[in-house]
């Protein structure tokens, strides 16, 4: 029986992929952790995820600042071990003046996230705001954030039989750049799909919109399971949370 995906085993064929490739994707490294930190936390900063777990009111004046600032924590806590190649990998995707644009973090099934991770993760970045700010967020939030391990959960039960995948951890493009044509998101996730193909191997997603999920399965994912998170005794009108569970098969790569 086959083992399980390595980190090796992904950036070699990642590499390979992206060798003779004219565009704009490139792999990342430690030195672009900052850079790949401040492009997920805006590109997520509207994300119906990290509006849900702040529960901040839409007339409150600081909610802008309060959702980039959650943003910022939550896709740094759980994508800096990948963009750093310590747990993963991450490609990014510059524009014409070769800015970093658009970032996409991925870990394969031999590196499943532990508590060392999370331990590692508390000593760079700290507890979570509302932790430290109870009164800028809502009061559930903290629950709302604890709920998210039954995410954690989904996925290794949705996943258990399969021993080599890719799991997407995050793909984003900042917010001023996802409109226009250009594609940046399309070119990394056909990235990452034409990666898995070569490998044999499934990819392994969650998102929390509709619109997200019509977009994946436009590129081949099904949603293997819808997944409804509601801390009991929330009655805010935003109490409920639909994740969308997304799993995608590879495709037989014709020989030339």
């Amino acid at each position: 029986m086959r083992c399980r995906l390595s980190k090796q085993e992904l950036n070699d064929v990642i590499s390979s992929q992206l060798k003779d490739s004219s565009n704009e994707v490139v792999v990342l490294s430690k030195s672009n952790e900052k850079d790949a930190l401040d492009v997920l936390g805006d590109a997520f900063k509207n994300d119906p995820m990290i509006s849900w777990v702040a529960s901040v009111d839409d007339d409150d004046p600081d909610k802008t600042n309060k959702l980039l600032k959650l943003s910022r924590y939550m896709t740094a806590f759980v994508s800096n071990r990948l963009i750093r190649g310590e747990r993963g990998c991450a490609l990014g995707i510059r524009d014409e003046t070769s800015e970093l644009v658009g970032v996409m973090a991925m870990a394969p099934s031999g590196c499943t996230a532990n508590i060392f991770d999370f331990l590692i993760s508390i000593s760079r970045f700290g507890v979570p705001p509302m932790y430290k700010e109870k009164a800028h967020y809502g009061p559930t939030s903290k629950q709302r954030l604890n709920l998210l391990g039954k995410i954690d959960a989904a996925r290794r039960e949705n996943m258990k039989e399969t021993k080599r995948w890719i799991y997407l951890q995050s793909i984003g493009v900042k917010v001023e750049c996802q409109h226009g044509g250009k594609g940046y998101g399309s070119k990394l996730l056909r990235t990452l799909n034409a990666t898995a193909d070569f490998l044999g191997v499934s990819i392994y997603l969650e998102t929390e919109s509709e619109d997200l999920e019509s977009m994946y399965m436009h590129f081949g994912y099904n949603t293997v399971e819808q997944l409804k998170l509601c801390v009991p005794g929330d009655e805010r009108e935003d109490s409920a949370l639909t994740m969308y569970l997304m799993r995608r098969d590879p495709r037989q790569i014709e020989a030339n």
